[in-house]
């Protein structure tokens, strides 16, 4: 019966279009146990070289999860997607030589409490992302149309010597606009504490993206996939977008709520575990934890 019951959780067909040989209710109150099994990942104590780190909305919750780029590693749940519910996650495994994640604040406090030795791969497609935010697919400025043009090139570098040019061609762009990205707008009414007229930069959004991409060179995580000290480390390439995530992950699982959406939120969450559950390494026969 477990086993159909988790058929149905992971399958494509809803509750009313089941082929049953009982009635709905009936089904319903034969598989009612099965809600309280709950299936949790291995605690194996295996150092994995690289990691990747996302959340995902399942029901009123955020599921937070790690990846290899082969399988799921640990999961939990968290109201929201605060440094607290990853902090008690990363606490769980050993530290890896590298994560992979979209720079989410709250995880790279946790990151650098946790784990202060791992270097960090920032995601490059969550970095364009933020990039399209601030300065849209049709700049009007100078700077940005510079900017974002030069950013396209990124995934066409694929050595490490070419991304030392590219850091290059940026922080000479970077001089070229100084000027224009420090200009200024002063208020003729708002007046600071001191009389003095309060003032915001002009080109805020422009100036913004500049220097994003100028911190993350700086902390070495634009590139970190392409480091040869570190790739000799890992042992193995190392993924410069969270795509592993996203795709093999996050977005099969929302397929899935959708199908079964309308579902109390704890059912939402044994779904999401034993969707987890199947991603993880090898097939283990379900435990009753409770």
């Amino acid at each position: 019966m477990l086993d159909k019951f988790v058929n149905y959780l992971l399958g494509k067909d809803s509750q009313n279009e089941l082929e049953l040989s009982v009635s709905s209710r009936a089904w319903r109150e034969d598989v009612a146990w099965c809600w309280d099994v709950v299936p949790l990942p291995s605690v194996t104590g295996e150092v994995h070289s690289v990691l990747l780190m996302d959340g995902t909305r399942a029901g009123e919750q955020v599921c937070l999860i790690i990846r290899s780029p082969q399988y799921v590693v640990a999961w939990s749940f968290a109201i929201r997607e605060a440094s607290w519910g990853w902090d008690a996650l990363l606490r769980t495994i050993p530290a890896p030589t590298v994560i992979v994640c979209d720079g989410q604040k709250g995880m790279l406090l946790v990151i650098a409490r946790v784990w202060p030795s791992v270097r960090i791969q920032r995601c490059l497609f969550h970095v364009w992302m933020n990039l399209r935010s601030k300065l849209s697919l049709n700049p009007h400025t100078e700077a940005g149309i510079d900017l974002l043009t030069h950013y396209r090139q990124i995934w066409g570098m694929r050595t490490y010597d070419l991304s030392l040019q590219w850091e290059e061609v940026f922080y000479r762009m970077y001089e070229l606009h100084k000027d224009f990205l420090a200009e200024r707008t002063y208020s003729s009414r708002l007046l600071t504490t001191s009389g003095k007229p309060r003032w915001w930069y002009t080109h805020r959004n422009t100036r913004s993206a500049y220097r994003q991409i100028d911190k993350l060179i700086q902390a070495k995580q634009l590139f970190a996939h392409l480091e040869p000290e570190l790739l000799e480390q890992t042992g193995t390439s190392i993924p410069r977008t969270t795509n592993h995530m996203e795709g093999g992950t996050n977005s099969t699982l929302k397929g899935q709520l959708y199908i079964h959406r309308g579902m109390p939120n704890e059912h939402q969450q044994r779904l999401t575990e034993w969707y987890l559950y199947g991603k993880t390494e090898g097939q283990k026969p379900p435990r009753n934890f409770l």
